[in-house]
């Protein structure tokens, strides 16, 4: 997997999983040689920051908590015993869900939400992530993931991002005051 990480002058962390070509064209980085460190700038920092936000980046509290939580993932036995045995908080929702999002050339955007298998925390068993969506790395454009995202993972289209309203970090940059589990860790000095 491949993470493309941020660090808001907000505090905690900003991470988006299984980043593909179209993600980091997204965002202007060189695919080859993607920047090994933040911005020395806060402002730009945090300009980037929201275009994470923008591909379905989660916003976590420490990067400890989405430590603790892809370990989780992998089946680690002590990241799962600490959340079962209710040592460390039970996953939130935006912490749970699988997100994607496509920003077509015709405008708007295409995104797809699920929630994760991670075992004894999924609330909507109903809905899990579709087995196909590493196929969405292999896409060239983001006309393509948006196709891929409808035809085949049930996106959904929106005009811009005030007209979403679920679990994904997508609107968080306006809204987000606090982690999901008390205060955003400071990464600024």
């Amino acid at each position: 997997d491949l993470f493309i990480y941020g660090w808001p002058s907000r505090g905690g962390v900003i991470v988006l999983e299984d980043a593909g070509t179209v993600d980091f064209d997204f965002l202007g980085l060189d695919r080859l040689r993607p920047p090994q460190k933040r911005y020395e700038d806060s402002t730009q920092e945090d300009a980037f920051c929201q275009r994470l936000l923008l591909l379905g980046a989660k916003w976590w509290d420490s990067r400890a908590r989405f430590s603790l939580l892809l370990d989780a993932k992998l089946y680690e036995a002590g990241c799962r015993d600490a959340l079962e045995e209710g040592t460390e908080p039970e996953p939130t929702a935006s912490e749970r869900f699988w997100v994607c999002v496509a920003w077509p050339s015709s405008g708007g955007l295409v995104m797809a939400e699920y929630d994760t298998t991670l075992p004894g925390f999924s609330k909507d068993a109903d809905r899990f992530v579709p087995g196909d969506v590493a196929r969405l790395r292999l896409c060239a454009s983001m006309d393509e993931r948006a196709a891929m995202l409808l035809e085949r993972c049930g996106g959904k289209v929106f005009r811009d991002v005030s007209e979403y309203s679920g679990k994904a970090c997508i609107n968080s940059w306006v809204l987000k005051t606090a982690g999901d589990h008390g205060l955003l860790q400071e990464t600024w000095h």
